[in-house]
């Protein structure tokens, strides 16, 4: 079910905000993927929203990084590590982010 959903995340949408990812996405090995993960997410960039989920102490700094509260993370996967897809940054806001995603990271 996720494979369908993932698919059509990516395949659908220019680019994916929040794709449901299969399991263990983030701690497969490249190259043990199945194929069709190569054949669908291979160099397409999405977003992931991260909300602050940490103890009490570490809110304020939370808040001062990301002032809406969620942390805009682009990750591709793209070789760049060798079980997880590449981190290409972290933004302060969803335009930030897409930017990055269309015009890759910034090295």
């Amino acid at each position: 079910m996720c494979e369908v959903k993932t698919r059509k995340a990516f395949l659908e949408e220019d680019i994916p905000v929040n794709p449901p990812l299969p399991e263990y996405f983030n701690s497969t090995p490249n190259d043990q993927r199945p194929e069709w993960q190569i054949e669908v997410l291979w160099n397409r960039p999405f977003v992931e929203m991260i909300s602050f989920f940490g103890n009490a102490e570490f809110r304020e700094d939370w808040y001062r990084h990301w002032p809406s509260g969620i942390r805009y993370d682009v990750r591709c996967l793209d070789g760049g590590a060798w079980d997880r897809s590449t981190c290409w940054g972290m933004y302060p806001t969803l335009a930030e982010a897409l930017e990055c995603c269309k015009n890759g990271p910034m090295w």
